[in-house]
C-alpha cells in the first residue's frame, strides 16, 4: 500500500529535472511506443502477467495530476525485454486539464510478479525511480525504463 501511495504521490510532484518532453506536433505518427524494460537485479518471475500506463499532462503545470492516455497488459517470464504499447494518435486531445505548452508522458507498471496476489507490494518488480524517473517521448525511439525489485 505505502509503495502504490508513494508512486502516485511521486507522480503528481513536480520533476525536479528536467525532461525532454514531447510537443503535441511530435504524437501524430506515433502508433506504437516501443519500450525496453532492463534492470541489474535477478529477477524472479512467478506470475507473468502485468500492466503498462501511460499517462501524460502539461509539463507546465505541476499540480495538475497526469491523465491515463492508455493501458495494456503484458505476460513476460525474464527482464530484460521490449514492449509495443499502442498509443492514439491523438494523445495529446484526452489530456486535462488541455495542455497549453509542451507535454510530459511517462509509464507506470503494475505487477504482481511474486504472484501473491497482490501487485506493487515488496518484492514485486517495480520501476526503479532512484535510477530514472519512466519520462518517454511519442516517437520512433524505443525507449528505455528501469526496473528493479521493490523492497
Amino acid at each position: 500500500m505505502a509503495a502504490g501511495t508513494l508512486m502516485l504521490s511521486s507522480c503528481n510532484k513536480a520533476d525536479q529535472k528536467p525532461a525532454p518532453a514531447a510537443s503535441v506536433a511530435d504524437n501524430s505518427s506515433s502508433d506504437n511506443l516501443k519500450i525496453e524494460f532492463s534492470g541489474t537485479e535477478n529477477f524472479t518471475i512467478k506470475n507473468p502477467k502485468f500492466k503498462v500506463s501511460l499517462y501524460g499532462a502539461d509539463e507546465r503545470l505541476a499540480d495538475a495530476p497526469a491523465t491515463l492516455i492508455t493501458e495494456k497488459e503484458y505476460e513476460q517470464k525474464s527482464v530484460p525485454f521490449t514492449i509495443d504499447l499502442p498509443v492514439p494518435k491523438d494523445a495529446d486531445t484526452k489530456i486535462t486539464p488541455k495542455p497549453m505548452g509542451p507535454v510530459k508522458y511517462y509509464v507506470t507498471v503494475s505487477w504482481d510478479s511474486d504472484g501473491n496476489g497482490k501487485a506493487d507490494q515488496k518484492g514485486d518488480i517495480f520501476i526503479d525511480y532512484d535510477k530514472q524517473f519512466p519520462n518517454v517521448k511519442l516517437n520512433n525511439e524505443t525507449q528505455k525504463i528501469y526496473l528493479k525489485i521493490l523492497k
